[in-house]
């Protein structure tokens, strides 16, 4: 049985069979659950969606991200692609190299979009090169 779930953080529906599982919403990427709320990371995140080419086994997917930490980020990947939780995967955004693994995903055919968190293991994001962010303080909320 399907569950709707309404997101505490752009108030829009998505769909889930535990109210009790973390997942994330499809249209904003937090990550909530019904009965819990949004996740509560102790690592500040800076809210960005900033553009980019995300090169996985041959294909160039566009994406973009939706928020970043010195720790991981969470990017949302338009059309419908699968990645494998456990994939390690070598990409730029700006100027910026990283090395991640794919920690969670999931894919939303409705909107042609999926969204995953992506642990980095090496490189991070430079919040410097990107305009726009208040770098002054780790919980922007610029986008």
């Amino acid at each position: 049985m399907l569950l709707r779930l309404t997101c505490p953080e752009c108030e829009k529906d998505s769909y889930s069979v535990s109210v009790e599982n973390f997942k994330p919403c499809p249209y904003c990427g937090i990550l909530f659950s019904g009965k819990y709320g949004s996740e509560k990371r102790d690592d500040g995140r800076i809210n960005k969606e900033i553009p980019f080419i995300l090169p996985y086994k041959g294909q160039n997917l566009e994406a973009s991200t939706i928020n970043f930490s010195k720790k991981g980020l969470s990017i949302k990947i338009f059309g419908n692609p699968s990645l494998p939780v456990g994939d390690v995967m070598e990409f730029s955004i700006g100027n910026s190299l990283v090395k991640t693994e794919i920690l969670w995903f999931f894919n939303a055919p409705e909107v042609s979009m999926a969204v995953t968190g992506l642990k980095i293991l090496e490189g991070s994001l430079n919040p410097q090169e990107f305009p726009g962010l208040n770098i002054s303080d780790d919980r922007s909320t610029e986008s």
